[in-house]
Formats: C-alpha cells, sequence, structure tokens
C-alpha cells in the first residue's frame, strides 16, 4: 500500500513540474512576439501545461467538482494542444501558406466543440459509461469510449501523423542547426504520442490513468535544449533548403550575433572539419567578417532593408590546388514579420572568369597603347634609315648602302615578329597541364642552340602550365642569360617554397636599370628589341602568376616566378 501511495504522489508531483515547465516556456516564447512561430509555439506550451494542471486537479478531486468538468477541462486542452501543435508544425516548416484560413479555423474549434458534446454527452455518444476510483491518494476516472470519442481521436491522430510527416521531411532535408532542432521537436513529441497512444491501447500502470501528461517533463528539457543550445527561437527554416543546397556558390546564414547557423555544401569547403558552434570568424575567406560587421564585435543588421555588397578574393582547392578566385558578396538582412533584423544571409557569386576578362580587356588596352608608341617611335628609326640609305644609293650608286637598308629591315622583321609574340602571350591561359619543369627546361635550352654555356637543374618538381608557353618563358630567359652574361655563362634553374627561379653567375643589372627590366623596348643592347623580358613577364602574368627580378648568390641575374599554391610546385 505503501508503494501505491508513493507512486500516485510522485505522479501528481510530475504533474505539477510538467504543468510549470510548460507554462513557464510558454511565458518566455510569449515574450517572443518579435518571431514568427513564438505565437503558435507559445499557445502550444500553454494548452500543454492546462493539460497536465487539469489533469492533476482531477486526480485531486479539487474543490469536489464532478469528475466529469475536469475530465471536459482535460479533453479541451488534449484537443487544442493537437490542433496548437499541427498549427505550430506549419509553420516551423514553411508549409503555412498550404494551410487556408478556413481550414485552421476548423481545425482549432473540433476541439471545444468536441467538449461541448463531452459534457452533454447526449444518448451517451461521447462517454456511454463512467466510473471512479482510487489509485493511492490519486482520484482515477475510467471512461469507456463512444463513436464521438473515437471519431475524434482519428482527427487528433490524424493531425499528429501530418505534423510528424512535415517533421520528418524537414529532418531528412534539412542540414546543420536546423536538423538538430527538428530532432529534437520530433522526438520530444513522439515520446508524448506514444505515451497517449499506449493509454488509449490499454498500456497503463492503472486503467484510467494518462501519464500522457508526465511526458511534458520530456518536452520542458528538450525544448530547454532548444532554446538555450541550438537557438530554436532565433532562427526557423523557411522551406527553401533543396534550393539552398542546389547553389553551387557559398552561402551562408548568421544570427544577430554574428554566429552561423546555416550554410551550403559550397560554403562549408570554408569551414573547419566538423565546426562546433561556428561564427562568421571561422569562414577562412578574408574580409568576409567585416562585411557585416558591427564596432561591438557582433553582426550589424542595419535597419532590416539595405543589402549590404562587397567584393572579396580568396583561394579554393581545385583538384586537390588552390587557386584564386573573387567573390561577389552581399549580405542581406534577415528581417521577420515585424521587419525587426534577426541576421544576414551572405550570398557569394563567383565572378571570377568576368574579373579576368575586366582585366584581360584592360591589359588589352595598355598592349595596344603600348604597341601604338611602339610602331610610332621604334620602327620609325629603321623606316628612316631604309629611306635614307636607298636614296644614297640612289643618288651615289654605292650598293654597300643597300647592306644597311637590309639590315634595317632585319631588326624591323625581328621587332615585329616579337610584337606578334606580345600580342599572343599576354592572353589569360585557359587550357593548363602539369609540366615537369626539368622537361621543359631541358627542351628550351636545346632551343637555344648554345654550345659552351652551362644549365644545372636542380628541381625535380612540377608546374600547372601551358607547356608551350612556359617554355617560351625559358627560353627568353636563357637567351638574356648568355646575351648579357656572355657565351660561357652558367645558368641555374631551381626551386622554393612559393615559386621557381632562373640565375646566372653573370654581371646582373645595375640598381638604375633594374627597375625598368620588364619594360618593353628596355634593352642594354644595341642590336636588341628590348621585348624578350617583357614577353616573359605577360606569358607569367597570363599564368596567373607573377615574376620578379633578384640577385643570384654569385652577383648575376636572378628572375623568380611566385603566387602558385599552395606548395606551388608540388602535387598533391
Amino acid at each position: 500500500m505503501a508503494g501505491v501511495v508513493a507512486a500516485s504522489t510522485l505522479i501528481l508531483a510530475l504533474l505539477g513540474i510538467a504543468a510549470v515547465a510548460s507554462f513557464g516556456f510558454a511565458w518566455y516564447s510569449g515574450r517572443r512576439s518579435d518571431h514568427p512561430v513564438s505565437d503558435p509555439f507559445a499557445r502550444l506550451l500553454f494548452t500543454d501545461g492546462c493539460w497536465a494542471l487539469f489533469t492533476l486537479a482531477e486526480g485531486l478531486d479539487l474543490f469536489g467538482l464532478p469528475a466529469a468538468v475536469w475530465g471536459a477541462l482535460v479533453t479541451l486542452s488534449a484537443a487544442l494542444s493537437a490542433s496548437f501543435f499541427f498549427l505550430f508544425v506549419v509553420e516551423y516548416t514553411g508549409d503555412s501558406d498550404r494551410v487556408p484560413t478556413r481550414l485552421r479555423q476548423l481545425i482549432v474549434a473540433q476541439g471545444p466543440i468536441y467538449t461541448v458534446l463531452y459534457l452533454l454527452n447526449p444518448g451517451g455518444i461521447v462517454v456511454p459509461e463512467r466510473r471512479e476510483a482510487t489509485y493511492g491518494v490519486f482520484r482515477v476516472v475510467v471512461e469507456e469510449l463512444g463513436v464521438v470519442a473515437r471519431a475524434e481521436l482519428v482527427i487528433v491522430y490524424a493531425l499528429l501523423g501530418v505534423s510528424f510527416l512535415l517533421l520528418g521531411r524537414l529532418l531528412f532535408t534539412a542540414r546543420n542547426l536546423y536538423r538538430k532542432q527538428t530532432a529534437i521537436v520530433f522526438t520530444v513529441t513522439l515520446a508524448i504520442t506514444v505515451a497517449n497512444a499506449g493509454f488509449y491501447a490499454g498500456i497503463a500502470i492503472r486503467p484510467g490513468i494518462d501519464l500522457t501528461p508526465l511526458f511534458f517533463v520530456v518536452q520542458a528539457v528538450g525544448i530547454g535544449i532548444a532554446l538555450y543550445r541550438y537557438d530554436f527561437l532565433d532562427v526557423t527554416p523557411m522551406a527553401a533548403d533543396t534550393l539552398f543546397e542546389e547553389l553551387v556558390d557559398p552561402v551562408y546564414v548568421v544570427d544577430h550575433r554574428g554566429r552561423l547557423v546555416d550554410w551550403n555544401e559550397a560554403a562549408g569547403a570554408y569551414l573547419p572539419p566538423d565546426p562546433r558552434r561556428p561564427s562568421l570568424a571561422d569562414v577562412d575567406i578574408d574580409g568576409l567578417q567585416q562585411v557585416v560587421a558591427s564596432p561591438d564585435g557582433g553582426v550589424d543588421a542595419g535597419d532590416g532593408a539595405a543589402p549590404i555588397t562587397t567584393e572579396v578574393t580568396t583561394q579554393r582547392r581545385d583538384d586537390g590546388r588552390l587557386v584564386s578566385v573573387t567573390y561577389d558578396v552581399r549580405a542581406t538582412p534577415i528581417t521577420d514579420r515585424y521587419d525587426i533584423a534577426r541576421g544576414h544571409v551572405i550570398a557569394m557569386r563567383d565572378v571570377t572568369e568576368r574579373e579576368a576578362r575586366q582585366q584581360a580587356l584592360e591589359t588589352q588596352n595598355e598592349r595596344l597603347e603600348e604597341f601604338t608608341g611602339i610602331v610610332s617611335h621604334d620602327l620609325r628609326n629603321p623606316l628612316q634609315v631604309i629611306d635614307g640609305k636607298v636614296e644614297l644609293a640612289r643618288r651615289t650608286g654605292e650598293l654597300s648602302h643597300l647592306d644597311d637598308a637590309s639590315d634595317a629591315i632585319t631588326r624591323m622583321e625581328t621587332m615585329l615578329e616579337e610584337l606578334l609574340h606580345l600580342a599572343r602571350e599576354g592572353q589569360t591561359i585557359d587550357e593548363k597541364e602539369s609540366v615537369d619543369l626539368a622537361t621543359v627546361c631541358r627542351a628550351a635550352w636545346a632551343a637555344v642552340g648554345t654550345e659552351t654555356a652551362t644549365l644545372t637543374i636542380e628541381t625535380d618538381e612540377t608546374v600547372v602550365a601551358d607547356e608551350t608557353r612556359l617554355r617560351q618563358v625559358f627560353e627568353n630567359l636563357f637567351r638574356n642569360a648568355i646575351e648579357h652574361g656572355g657565351a660561357d655563362v652558367a645558368v641555374t634553374v631551381g626551386a622554393f617554397d612559393g615559386g621557381f627561379y632562373v640565375a646566372d653567375d653573370g654581371p646582373g643589372i645595375s640598381d638604375t636599370e633594374r627597375g625598368d627590366v620588364f619594360e618593353l623596348g628596355v634593352t642594354t643592347e644595341s642590336d636588341g628589341t628590348g621585348f624578350g623580358l617583357a614577353i616573359v613577364e605577360r606569358i607569367v602574368q597570363a599564368h596567373g602568376w607573377s615574376i620578379e627580378y633578384a640577385d643570384s648568390e654569385g652577383g648575376g641575374a636572378r628572375f623568380e616566378v611566385t603566387e602558385l599554391y599552395p606548395s606551388p610546385l608540388s602535387e598533391p
């Protein structure tokens, strides 16, 4: 007997805890009226609290009221709980537009209508028989279900079934925070539903004792975790998951504190593996955090109207290598129905090709200006020589003057050929492949045709490049070394962390001249065109690399090609 009293007392205590917890969270949710789901969620928790409270009052036989009165209040709160759970779910999953207003009204109204029928119970169609008993200190009311009661159960479980289908769909399609939120809502509500189904199936510690409200304690704990750990009322899914995931460019969703609450697969590439509660600062894109940063370190949600746009450049891994990529960034404030900003959606669009085309156009314009200057100035000199020598040969009859004219023509042909190289080599390179540096260097050295100079290759690395145009780089650098260092110059090709180099043991380039070494037409040789190193720079830039001049260890010239990602010369 003592055990029964203790068990019944525990049931009453748990009912009280469940009522207090449900009312408490209902009050908290009701205060969060700035959020779309706060109202239906508050109504759900309030009716759950009433269900637990009225069950407690019925069990204690408070105020001496008939069991049918307390039973009617329990019935009303239970029916409304199912209705409000359904309305909460359709709001939470973004399916509210599919439920017409009239249908919402009918779903809510069915509870009060059934309660009236329960109280009147005409002809026993709701409860054919009701009897009272005790279980320790607990008053037990055992009711037989009539036709109307069974029909009401069908309606309630139909609402619950549709709600679970919607939650299940979201559970399997949502990502990140949404999935955790949804799993909690799904699990705690399923526990309550199973307990209720068990009661009507006759599985109970004693007939007439419905333990369903006891599971509101589980609901309170689960919702508490969702509230304080996963920001349940801060951000909710709005049925855009499929579109969100199919976007090929990165998209982040951040709350007003700068914490990431969702991101798609493309955006996940810039986050550390398995991040725990990541923030915008964890995204490996320089400058992204400052896009929506406020002075206090959070996210400046602004007035909820104007998007923020900017452009960032970062590196993205492509086939095991890092490549430079430029994104157009648009941070759009997320606002609720009251136009209060709750965070931002940061959408990034890959504009690398657009920027490359723009840069190519600007480069082309610069090249046209350079070519205009060359044609109008550098080609004019040999033309004047030809004109003068031909005139002298005509007047004097000395054919030796024609030899000088022929030399000028040869120089013009060389310059025109170099100009064609410049026009071609400055174009952006689209097709690249893995190229062995040692192999392309040997081919370039053989094309230079030197017999006394020496080449030392101190690398077996590879680069991703256009092999033909990379070979032109080495040919021009080798010719430059021989022209300035002499026929017996020693040339070395090597690699370092960040690029590769070509160095020689020649005299090098003076401090006054090295600043113009890649300028078009700059040469220290009387018969040079000054195009060789300019072509080298064009090809290097067309690959997306950079080239700089430095002194070699022996005092000669050293040309360093850099900005190859990541450890630029190694295959992954």
